[in-house]
């Protein structure tokens, strides 16, 4: 089966606030994921940029590959220093994909698709750009998201997606996108609420059956879960319910 990782970004309660400031260390965490059986890590930006330097080189000497960099760089001109740390973190962890998002402004979709190209040229050469697909950015419709790839025209260039929010239809985007989706980040979504997995057991086997269905085989992370954004939340009690989504995802996406 495909590859499923834990994003870190799921334990970090500071993922939204102003300056999205690290509050875990993510070398403390990596024998556990590999424990518990996730085949890799996608990493949040600031859990490598924000981090000691010891903790890089742990991060760098992973039990668990670094599957995904999960950055948040912006492509508005004038982010050059931002796009340039970016690339010596992906450099030195040696990342072979690299998640990003456009802007919200469709009057500057050429600007962004030429920073796009410009950020491809500080990376790696076999490093896959992933384009997180959806709402609030200038990608959030499936066929204006073809239109851009199309002309990006770059090989190393896939989509994700979001197949267990209510509001998305994975089958369009894939209808739409093909084999250009080869990750989706797992997060069960509803009313701006997310829940377990397992709590909406019918809806989220029916979104993998699409999924199949539609040709699907990239990899899968746990993005978000249960708790996420609650006054109560931990890194710990996070880390419980994503294990519990990542044994549904064993039982029922095999």
């Amino acid at each position: 089966m495909a590859g499923i990782f834990l994003n870190t970004v799921l334990l970090e309660k500071n993922r939204w606030t102003p300056g999205r400031p690290s509050s875990i260390l993510v070398s403390e965490w990596l024998g556990d994921f590999k424990r518990d059986g996730f085949h890799g890590v996608e990493l949040w930006e600031n859990h490598a940029l924000q981090a000691p330097e010891t903790q890089v080189r742990q991060v760098i000497e992973s039990p668990l590959p670094i599957e995904i960099y999960n950055s948040y760089i912006s492509l508005e001109d004038g982010h050059e220093k931002e796009w340039e740390a970016a690339a010596a973190m992906i450099n030195r962890l040696r990342v072979k994909r690299v998640k990003f998002n456009f802007g919200t402004s469709v009057a500057r979709k050429e600007e962004y698709i030429r920073n796009v190209l410009h950020f491809k040229s500080l990376l790696p050469q076999d490093c896959e750009l992933l384009c997180e697909c959806h709402p609030g950015t200038i990608l959030e419709d499936p066929a204006e998201a073809e239109k851009v790839f199309r002309e990006l025209a770059l090989e190393q260039l896939g989509a994700i997606i979001h197949p267990f929010h209510v509001d998305t239809d994975p089958g369009l985007w894939l209808q739409h996108l093909g084999s250009a989706v080869t990750h989706a980040h797992i997060s069960l979504f509803d009313g701006g609420t997310f829940f377990q997995l397992k709590k909406r057991p019918d809806f989220v086997k029916e979104r993998i059956r699409i999924m199949k269905e539609e040709g699907f085989e990239g990899t899968l992370s746990l993005e978000f879960t249960e708790g996420t954004a609650s006054v109560e939340e931990t890194p710990e009690k996070l880390y419980q319910h994503a294990l519990e989504d990542l044994a549904f995802l064993l039982h029922h996406y095999a």
